[in-house]
């Protein structure tokens, strides 16, 4: 009887498109991590958050109308959001001010609890999503078919962009769209429209160089706990290390014994902001996505930290893309 060679033998079928292969390493990887009910319920208090901002919205476009929102409004702008130039605008003409509160209370929505509940949701999910592959040659499963270790990258990020997304994009199109129900006419799309478009591109710039230094992170390490050491520490030595070098600058450029009070004590030493920001992920972020909402203009200043966050997405990939290579090599 003749001998058959049943060893390798080539696929001969049909094969799905190069650009949508990284689409089921996503799938997977969404349907696995919602199977954690912890995480469904974390997905869901994200939202609440927007309580704060959509109230913010209601008082503005009510104010023209009721003094009292105005001054709950005026009292917010000089307040919470730190801009009194904002207050006085909104007193001498309402329509004027509209795009820059708005762009304002996106923004803070973007910044604070947004945020926070990014670096914690990426820490307790992006850790595991290539370490737990190393660690058990779940990979080996991944490269037996025909895909490349981009889009096993790729793949592996779209997992953490779906879930940013549900936090953070499409809340804050829904704060869009309450502030345009709240509006008296929709001719305030006109005066809007480009907001949308802003919220697209601050999402980008939380999204990505954050996702690809978690993945990195989870890359360097077979063990997820280590990863999720790195990534916690990155961002809370940052943070206190832009705190501690601002305040100790603040306290030698006053002359005083303590950092000045309030912006107009730190507008009187002309102080910079940002002399120690790219030491601080969540304050680089802050500046990108200050000046992707038009709220800074001082393109100059924004540059360094645009470099910054390309820089850390571009090596972060090398670095992931470099270990799946050796782990295929050996």
């Amino acid at each position: 009887m003749p001998i058959h060679d049943l060893g390798y033998r080539g696929w001969q079928g049909d094969r799905m498109a190069t650009l949508l292969r990284p689409w089921i390493v996503a799938r997977s990887g969404v349907s696995l991590v919602l199977r954690r009910r912890w995480l469904r319920t974390m997905l869901m208090l994200a939202w609440l958050p927007i309580v704060f901002p959509a109230f913010g919205l209601f008082a503005f476009e009510y104010s023209s109308t009721e003094p009292d929102l105005q001054r709950v409004i005026v009292r917010m702008a000089v307040g919470p959001l730190n801009q009194p130039e904002l207050a006085s605008q909104i007193i001498d003409d309402h329509d004027a001010a509209r795009h820059q509160v708005w762009s304002t209370l996106i923004l803070a929505f973007f910044r604070y609890p947004q945020l926070f509940a990014m670096v914690i949701l990426i820490g307790l999910i992006a850790p595991m999503l290539i370490s737990y592959d190393l660690r058990t040659k779940a990979y080996l499963m991944y490269f037996s078919r025909p895909l490349s270790p981009s889009q096993y990258i790729l793949g592996k990020s779209a997992v953490i962009w779906f879930l940013l997304s549900m936090i953070a994009t499409l809340p804050a199109f829904l704060l869009y769209l309450l502030g345009v129900l709240l509006s008296p006419d929709f001719s305030v799309v006109t005066q809007t429209w480009d907001i949308p478009l802003r919220i697209l591109a601050a999402s980008a710039v939380l999204m990505i160089p954050t996702t690809s230094l978690a993945v990195a992170y989870s890359s360097l390490t077979v063990e997820s706990r280590y990863a999720t050491f790195a990534w916690f520490t990155t961002w809370t030595m940052g943070f206190v290390a832009y705190q501690v070098l601002t305040s100790a600058s603040a306290v030698m450029a006053s002359g005083s014994m303590r950092p000045p009070r309030g912006r107009r004590g730190w507008e009187n030493i002309n102080f910079d902001f940002d002399r120690w920001r790219l030491l601080s992920p969540y304050h680089t972020l802050g500046k990108v996505q200050s000046w992707v909402f038009g709220l800074d203009t001082s393109a100059a200043s924004v540059i360094p930290a645009m470099l910054v966050l390309v820089a850390v997405t571009a090596i972060s990939f090398w670095v992931v893309r470099r270990r799946i290579i050796a782990r295929l090599s050996v």
